[in-house]
């Protein structure tokens, strides 16, 4: 009859055994000598640094959390109570606004529902608030809703599609106005913050945070070239007419688009709170902007150009009609003209020309410099208003 054992193994030996005891000293000296310095490093800093006693625990947090997760310096505590603070105090500044509309049903019946919401944002005590012109946009009744809940009745005090802003009127003062920055201040990198109404008034005062990705975006929108300010911070459907506001509290710019692209995320746009304040400005006084005014048709000179009317540049704005008695003919400019700088700054096409033109007032005295034929003059031209109609 066969047994079968599991035999031991055999032992070690003695010289085994004297470099295993050799191992473990080493391994225990060393795990004591890991724990005395992170005892040390986590007590003692090195010249130059600051205490950890400085530190500002984030509120809200586990309190038995580690400490280096619960504390931070006070400049990162700074930052993160500027981006609150900037965020509370702009927020009751900012409006729901509802578009109501006539819509007919299938039996051909009218009546009023709502057929768009947006953003906007208070800029007067007095009840004035600035939004944009596609959210008032052929609108029967318009419906604000204030921070609080409040519902009132707004009537438009102006509209300019060229810039996609409006100014409404609501009939309650003591308002919290929002403060408009300088927007040429900006920098590429500063934060951004963006607050609105996206997906409606079910997500009211929503706020987002981002970066300044660029001052100056130029790009066209159904035909109308705008400069725009660039942000990432998160701008959705709704969120039109909210505020895109700074650390410091102050509104740069009125959110107004984002490039709807799959694949591309981050790209939003915002009005910039200087050329806000223009529009406004001659909104709330005039009920219209008033644009000023040469005179003149024109277009981008091409190369076709220059050689079929054998002009003596191959590149400026070209003047193809001039209208009779406007401040452009007075100052006797002609057809087939070639401006190619105004108030010394160059012009190398019409975009950039109607840009530096839109920066001057009425009634402001400008100065042109062009090419008639090999001929360079200079002339001084005296803005007009823009009229309503053209003949």
């Amino acid at each position: 009859m066969h047994h079968f054992y599991e035999m031991p193994s055999p032992g070690p030996s003695r010289r085994t055994q004297f470099w295993k005891g050799i191992f473990l000293g080493l391994l225990v000296g060393g795990l004591l000598v890991a724990t005395l310095f992170f005892y040390l490093a986590g007590n003692v800093l090195p010249q130059g640094v600051e205490s950890n006693d400085r530190a500002v625990p984030l509120p809200g947090l586990e309190q038995n959390r580690p400490r280096q997760i619960l504390e931070v310096t006070p400049e990162v505590h700074a930052y993160y109570m500027a981006v609150v603070k900037a965020a509370e105090e702009v927020t009751p500044s900012v409006v729901g606004i509802s578009n109501f509309g006539v819509v007919i049903d299938f039996w051909g019946r009218s009546s009023l529902q709502e057929r768009a919401t947006g953003s906007g944002v208070i800029i007067d005590s007095e009840g004035y608030i600035v939004t944009n012109y596609h959210v008032i946009e052929n609108a029967r009744e318009l419906i604000v809703t204030l921070s609080e809940g409040e519902e009132l009745p707004a009537r438009v005090v102006g509209a300019d599609s060229p810039t996609d802003l409006a100014v409404l009127k609501v009939e309650k003062r003591g308002l919290p106005a929002a403060v408009l920055a300088n927007s040429d201040y900006l920098r590429v990198g500063e934060p951004a913050i963006a607050i609105g109404n996206p997906l409606g008034l079910d997500f009211q005062q929503t706020v987002t945070l981002g970066v300044v990705s660029a001052r100056e975006r130029s790009i066209t929108i159904q035909g109308q070239k705008f400069t725009f300010i660039q942000t990432d911070a998160a701008i959705n459907d709704g969120n039109s007419g909210g505020a895109l506001v700074n650390i410091y509290g102050q509104v740069i710019g009125i959110n107004t688009a984002k490039i709807k692209i799959p694949g591309v995320e981050g790209m939003g746009f915002a009005i910039p709170s200087n050329t806000v304040k223009e529009i406004t400005r001659d909104l709330i006084a005039h009920g219209r902007v008033e644009r000023p005014w040469l005179g003149i048709y024109l277009s981008t000179l091409t190369p076709m150009d220059a050689q079929r009317f054998a002009l003596s540049v191959q590149e400026g704005v070209l003047i193809r009609d001039v209208i009779k008695g406007g401040p452009a003919d007075q100052a006797g400019l002609l057809p087939l003209d070639v401006i190619i700088a105004l108030n010394g700054q160059p012009v190398r096409d019409s975009g950039r020309f109607q840009e530096l033109l839109y920066q001057a007032r009425v009634g402001q005295q400008i100065t042109l410099t062009l090419m008639r034929g090999a001929e360079e003059l200079i002339l001084a031209v005296t803005l007009g208003k823009l009229p309503e109609r053209l003949e």
